[in-house]
C-alpha cells in the first residue's frame, strides 16, 4: 500500500541524474560528458562514490554549446 508521501515522491521530477545516465538524456557520448567535466565545462556533485549532475546544469551546458544554422530565439 502506498502512502501519500510515496505517491508524491514518485510523481516528483528528478532534480539530478547519475553521470552514467546523462549522455542518453542529452544525446551525446559518455566520453563527451566526461571530457566536459574534465575541462570544467560541466559541474558534477559527489554523493559518496556516486557522481550526479543536476538537470539544470545539463540544460545550461547544452545551451552553452555552439550553434550551427539558424540562431536560437531567446526564451
Amino acid at each position: 500500500m502506498q502512502t501519500q508521501g510515496d505517491s508524491e515522491r514518485s510523481a516528483a521530477s528528478p532534480i539530478a541524474v547519475a553521470i552514467e545516465d546523462a549522455p542518453q538524456i542529452i544525446g551525446v557520448s559518455r566520453t563527451r560528458v566526461f571530457q566536459a567535466v574534465r575541462n570544467k565545462e560541466l559541474t558534477i556533485r559527489k554523493a559518496g562514490k556516486s557522481s550526479i549532475i543536476e538537470l539544470a546544469e545539463l540544460r545550461r551546458w547544452v545551451a552553452s554549446l555552439p550553434t550551427k544554422g539558424r540562431q536560437p530565439v531567446a526564451a
